[in-house]
């Protein structure tokens, strides 16, 4: 016997409803190439005491 919120979890799920995994992958694609631009790219960081 199912319950009423696995069906709609069942639902979701092949509506194609999940966008936790690919919300998480863009955000790890999107922090890796901030660090590579901060760290490789733009020459690494540099602290200027003026």
């Amino acid at each position: 016997m199912s319950t009423p919120s696995n069906d709609r979890d069942d639902q979701a799920k092949s509506q194609g409803g999940s966008w936790g995994p690919k919300l998480f992958l863009a955000t790890l694609v999107a922090l890796l190439a901030f660090f590579y631009w901060l760290l490789i790219y733009s020459g690494g960081v540099t602290v200027n005491h003026g």
